[in-house]
């Protein structure tokens, strides 16, 4: 269940993605086993919604949760393995960046924002670091109300 804080957390971490990376969809996902449960969710109405659950392989959040690290791409048809993704066949989103929400020292969910347009140039260093940022915050969020 997601706490109140947690969820205004969310919500303005989401807020404050989509601007800052100028992207149109964000997301806050939480792993569990091989399933990948969306805990929240900006903009609201959208084609997802909080409390709907994929199985992980067909998520582009497998990466991250492989590596455990920051994923970053901007224009995913060019990406070998990604344009062949089955997500990528229903909905074809060109622009992705995507961090690991880490309690202690396994994968609790990710922070990933995309677009289905390609976005203007890469994605620079200061933008990896606040994703990063961002996703250490929801995490101490959540060690907080264990």
């Amino acid at each position: 269940m997601v706490d109140a804080v947690l969820k205004t957390l969310c919500k303005d971490v989401l807020d404050e993605g989509l601007e800052l990376f100028d992207l149109n969809l964000g997301i806050v996902s939480k792993i569990d086993d091989n399933s990948y449960y969306i805990v929240a969710v900006m903009p609201e109405k959208s084609v997802f919604q909080a409390g709907e659950s994929f199985d992980l392989k067909d998520t582009y959040c497998r990466e991250v949760v492989d590596t455990r690290s920051v994923v970053a791409l901007t224009q995913l048809e060019n990406t070998p393995g990604l344009c062949k993704h089955p997500l990528y066949s229903g909905l074809p989103l060109e622009s992705y960046i995507s961090a690991p929400i880490m309690i202690n020292d396994d994968v609790w969910g990710t922070l990933n924002f995309s677009s289905m347009k390609i976005r203007e140039g890469e994605f620079s260093s200061q933008e990896i670091e606040v994703i990063k940022s961002r996703a250490r915050s929801i995490a101490e969020c959540i060690k907080n109300s264990l």
